[in-house]
C-alpha cells in the first residue's frame, strides 16, 4: 500500500460518492474503509451531505467513515462481500481502533472463529466483550480457552488475567473470590517468566485483594487479611516493574485506605512521574491525600489543574472532589458552577440516547443521579435546604431505588428537624442495601440523640453495624463513644473516642475507596 494514499482515496471517493451507491461501487466501499482506517489522509474531507439529512449518519472523521464503509460492505446482501474474510478482519480491526467494543464483539462472533484453531482471535473476542461491559459473556469465552489450554497441559496466563478482569468487573463477592483464585494461578504460572509478566500478575492479585478488602459484605477480619496481602502483592509487583504507572497507583491506593499517608503519597507521586504527569486517577488520589493531611488549598490546586488535563472519563470524579474540597474550605458555592455544567452535559447525552439504549442509558441516569446528590450535599453546606431537597427529588426521579438518594433525603429531613421522616428514609436505604453504612450510622446518631435507654441500645446496634461496613468513619466512632458514655461504660467510650480523634486527623474529603482500581 502506498505511503501517501491521498490520490487513491480521492479516486475511490469520486467513484463512491458520485451518483447512487450501486453494486458496481460496492467493492470500493471495503477498500475505502481500509484505507481510511490504516492510512488516513492528512486532511479529512467529509462526504457531501444528502439533500435530506433526517435520520442520516454523517461521519465527522476518517475513522468514523472507515467504520461506516466497512459496515455497509460486510452487511451487504451480496454474499460475495458479506462473507469475505479479509473484509471481516478489516472491520474488526477498525472497530477496535474506534473503541466500538460492543460492535467489535458482535463482528468477532460473526467471523466464525474456532477457539481451538484460532485461540488468539477467540481471546480478542473475549477482550472486546470485557471492554463492552459484558463480563459474564467474556467469562464464558475465556473458560472455553482455559479448558483448551489445560488439555494441552499449558495454562494460558493471558486467559487467566482476563478471567481476573471479568470477575473484577462483575463486582460481586462471589465473582471476586473466583477472580482471586485465577489471580493466584496466574502468579504461580509466571514465576519463571519475565519480570514484567510477574508484575502484571501480582498487580492483578493485589487489585482483587484490595477490592475484597473494601467490600462491606466481607467479614472485618477477612478484610484486614485481604488488605495486608494486597499490599504485599503490589509491593512485589513494584519490585518486578518499578516504573509501571498502574502498579504504583494501585499500591498507593491500598496504602491510603490504611491511612499510611506518607507511603501512599510517595507512590502516588512516583506514578505521576512515571506517567509524565498525565494519569488522572493519581491526581485524584493526590488531592485526597492532601485533604487527609488537612492541606485543603494545596488539594484544591491539584484538583483544579487535574480537571484541566483530564479527559471525560475522569472529569466527573475530579469535579466531585473539587466540590467537596470547596465545602471543606468553607466556599461550597464555588463548586456548584462546575457541577452544574457537568450536569448539563450528562443530561444532553441522556436526552440523545434512545429509550432502548439499555445499559448506556442506565449508566447516564445513574451518573445524573449521582451529580444531583453531589449538588444536594453542597446546598446543605450552604444551608440552602430547599435547593437540596429539589436536588434529592431529581436524583430519585433518575434512580428511584437508589439507597444513596434515600440517604440524602434523610439528611435533608434531618436538617429540617423532621427526625421521624428522616429515620424512615434511612431505614428505606437500609432495606434496599443492608450494607449502606452511611444510613446505618445516621440512624445511630438520631437514636442516640433521643437518649432513652431503648433508643441507646438501637443506636449502639446501628453504629456498630455501620462501622463494621466502613470502619474509617470517625463520626461513627465518636457517636458510639457517646452512646457508651451514656450507658456508663467509660472504658469502651474512651476507646471509641480515641479512635475517632485519630481517624479525624487523617480523614479525606471523599473516601479513598471511591477511587477506581485499575486492572
Amino acid at each position: 500500500m502506498s505511503s501517501s494514499p491521498e490520490p487513491n482515496l480521492k479516486a475511490l471517493e469520486v467513484q463512491l460518492r458520485q451518483g447512487s451507491p450501486s453494486s458496481e461501487h460496492r467493492p470500493h466501499l471495503g477498500r475505502l474503509g481500509a484505507l481510511l482506517a490504516y492510512c488516513p489522509p492528512s486532511q479529512y474531507t467529509a462526504p457531501p451531505p444528502p439533500e435530506s439529512t433526517d435520520n442520516v449518519y454523517i461521519p465527522c472523521n476518517s475513522l468514523e467513515e472507515a467504520v461506516l464503509c466497512l459496515l455497509l460492505t460486510t452487511q451487504d446482501r451480496n454474499e460475495e462481500f458479506a462473507t469475505e474474510r479479509e473484509l471481516c478482519w478489516h472491520l474488526c480491526i477498525t472497530l477496535g481502533l474506534a473503541k466500538q467494543h460492543a460492535r467489535l464483539a458482535q463482528a468477532l462472533s460473526q467471523a466464525g472463529i474456532d477457539e481451538k484453531n484460532q485461540p488468539s482471535e477467540y481471546r480478542a473476542k473475549a477482550q472486546a466483550l470485557l471492554a463492552a461491559g459484558q463480563p459474564a459473556k467474556a467469562s464464558l469465552c475465556l473458560q472455553v480457552l482455559l479448558e483448551s489450554s489445560l488439555e494441552a497441559h499449558k495454562q494460558d496466563v493471558l486467559v487467566l488475567l482476563f478471567l481476573v478482569k471479568a470477575g473484577f468487573q462483575t463486582g460481586s463477592i462471589s465473582s471476586l473470590q473466583t477472580a482471586l483464585t485465577h489471580a493466584r494461578q496466574a502468579v504461580q504460572a509466571v514465576k519463571s517468566k519475565a519480570p514484567i509478566g510477574q508484575g502484571r500478575a501480582n498487580m492483578a492479585l493485589g487489585v482483587v485483594l484490595g477490592q475484597l478488602a473494601s467490600m462491606p459484605g466481607v467479614p472485618q477480619r477477612d478484610r484486614a487479611d485481604y488488605h495486608d496481602e494486597a499490599v504485599l502483592a503490589l509491593q512485589q509487583a513494584v519490585a518486578c516493574d518499578p516504573v509501571d504507572v498502574n502498579i504504583l497507583y494501585n499500591l498507593a491506593l491500598v496504602q491510603a485506605e490504611a491511612r499510611q499517608l506518607a507511603a501512599a503519597e510517595t507512590n502516588c507521586k512516583a506514578a505521576l512521574k512515571a506517567s509524565g504527569g498525565v494519569h488522572p486517577p493519581s491526581w485524584a488520589l493526590l488531592a485526597l491525600l492532601l485533604s487527609a493531611r488537612q492541606q485543603i488549598p494545596a488539594a484544591l490546586a491539584v484538583a483544579a489543574a487535574a480537571v484541566e488535563e483530564a479527559g471525560p472519563a475522569y472529569e466527573s470524579l475530579l469535579l466531585k472532589i473539587k466540590a467537596r474540597l470547596h465545602v471543606a474550605d468553607g466556599a461550597a458555592a464555588e463548586g456548584l458552577q462546575s457541577l452544574a455544567h457537568l450536569m448539563a452535559r450528562v443530561q444532553r447525552a441522556a436526552a440523545h440516547t434512545p429509550p432502548q439504549g439499555g445499559t448506556s442509558l442506565q449508566t447516564l441516569r445513574a451518573h445524573e443521579s449521582d451529580l444531583w446528590l453531589e449538588l444536594a450535599r453542597s446546598f446543605l453546606a450552604l444551608q440552602q435546604v430547599g435547593d437540596a431537597e429539589y436536588c434529592v427529588q431529581q436524583a430519585k426521579s433518575c434512580t428511584p431505588s437508589s439507597p444513596a438518594a434515600h440517604h440524602m433525603e434523610g439528611r435533608v429531613l434531618q436538617e429540617e428537624g423532621n427526625l421521624e421522616a428522616a429515620i424512615q428514609c434511612f431505614q428505606m436505604a437500609l432495606s434496599i442495601d443492608v450494607h449502606c453504612a452511611k444510613a446505618s450510622l445516621l440512624l445511630g446518631v438520631l437514636y442516640r440523640q433521643r437518649g432513652r435507654p431503648h433508643d441507646l441500645t438501637l443506636a449502639q446496634g446501628y453504629l456498630s453495624d455501620g462501622l463494621s461496613y466502613e470502619p474509617g468513619r470517625h463520626v461513627g466512632w465518636y457517636n458510639l463513644g457517646l452512646v457508651y458514655k451514656a450507658q456508663h461504660r467509660p472504658e469502651e467510650a474512651e476507646r471509641c473516642l480515641r479512635v475517632s480523634v485519630g481517624l479525624s486527623r487523617t480523614a479525606p474529603v471523599m473516601s479513598f475507596s471511591k477511587l477506581p482500581r485499575i486492572m
